[in-house]
């Protein structure tokens, strides 16, 4: 703990009362804080509460003391410490085989699929409906732009993700237990529910209930672009299955039923997850539009004229900032700007079409006015 400002006094005196330590008073006229815990009651952790010179020395020994008396790793405690404002998620990848290396499109797309459930979410906090046309409220772009990508963990492919829990003051449609509860923590724990409910109904065999129900809610808390979002985030080739965990700022107390140790997808449950997306979706979404984006494949044949014609798949930037990739069929000569643009480096293309909703790479039907920008 090189920066002694990584956490202050009340902050870590917050961290360890949510860790079962209570505040011995007596030793506050003294300036320091001293807690005990009834599970070890001839220990105490000492530390100042104030920032004095000594002050990083003093929490270091502090934290690891209570690392050793508690059998815990300093790692880990460290780690825990120094998110000690933000409600921290983790999106844990396994798969069996080779676990060493994921395809590089795969990673990509995990990054881009939990950037995009989270806007999914906050979205359905500000204004909740069953799908949202477009990802691009203010208060979900600030959100995003507020969480943080946290140092790679141990263990296989563990995405870390810190959102401040008092970094945004927004309104909200979604009602919690905590009336005064922050949008930050509005937002997480209505992804964690989100992600709950959809567990429990394909377990229940209850999707259909679901569905109903959600279209009659008034504030539904899951949408067809936060199932998207999480089918994105399972590789047809890799298999994967995905663990989710929330670790909740110990600045604000979280509603008891928020206390889930563990969220796990299994590889079946995907396809479900599409299924509930599907139906979710409004239907008037499916229009034509103009895209550009770049080629990111040619799976074409050379035909009888000896020209090429065929499957592509490209990489499409929508309006609201995401990119998805998406395959459509082109005839000879759109294939031929196809085949030019993927040649050259840094070759935009533009294409006017109907993207279907689904998995990646999306289909991308009606194809007119393919051009090379």
């Amino acid at each position: 703990m090189s920066d002694p400002h990584l956490v202050t006094p009340v902050d870590l005196r917050d961290f360890l009362k949510a860790r079962g330590w209570r505040l011995n008073r007596d030793a506050m006229p003294h300036r320091l804080y001293a807690m005990s815990n009834d599970m070890y009651p001839k220990r105490q952790l000492v530390f100042p509460m104030d920032i004095t010179p000594d002050y990083d020395e003093a929490v270091r020994g502090a934290l690891e003391k209570f690392a050793d008396i508690a059998s815990l790793k300093w790692q880990a405690l460290l780690a825990a410490l120094a998110t000690v404002r933000d409600d921290v998620l983790r999106f844990r990848v396994f798969f069996d085989g080779d676990d060493r290396s994921l395809p590089l499109s795969f990673a990509s797309s995990l990054v881009n699929s939990t950037e995009k459930l989270l806007k999914a979410s906050a979205c359905t906090v500000v204004l909740p409906r069953t799908s949202h046309p477009r990802l691009n409220l203010a208060e979900a772009s600030q959100f995003v732009d507020k969480a943080r990508f946290n140092q790679t963990e141990e263990g296989s492919f563990i995405l870390s993700v810190s959102c401040p829990v008092n970094s945004m003051d927004a309104q909200s449609r979604i009602e919690f237990d905590a009336e005064d509860a922050p949008f930050v923590r509005k937002v997480t724990v209505s992804l964690q529910r989100a992600l709950n409910d959809l567990i429990l109904a394909i377990e229940e065999d209850e999707l259909d209930t679901l569905v109903d129900e959600l279209k009659s809610s008034r504030a539904p808390i899951i949408s067809s672009n936060l199932c998207e979002a999480l089918v994105a985030m399972h590789d047809e080739q890799v298999d994967n299955a995905l663990d989710i965990t929330f670790n909740w700022s110990s600045l604000r107390e979280v509603p008891k039923a928020s206390n889930l140790s563990r969220l796990r997808f299994q590889r079946d449950y995907f396809p479900r997850v599409e299924e509930v997306g599907r139906e979710l979706i409004i239907k008037d979404r499916d229009e034509a539009d103009t895209f550009v984006g770049t080629v990111e494949r040619l799976e074409g044949e050379m035909g009888s004229d000896g020209r090429r014609s065929g499957p592509v798949v490209l990489a499409l930037l929508l309006p609201e900032g995401e990119t998805v990739r998406a395959r459509t069929v082109l005839d000879a000569d759109s294939y031929l700007k196809a085949d030019k643009a993927h040649m050259s480096a840094g070759a935009y293309v533009r294409v006017t079409g109907v993207l279907k909703q689904g998995r990646q790479p999306r289909l991308l039907t009606e194809t007119t006015n393919f051009e090379m920008l």
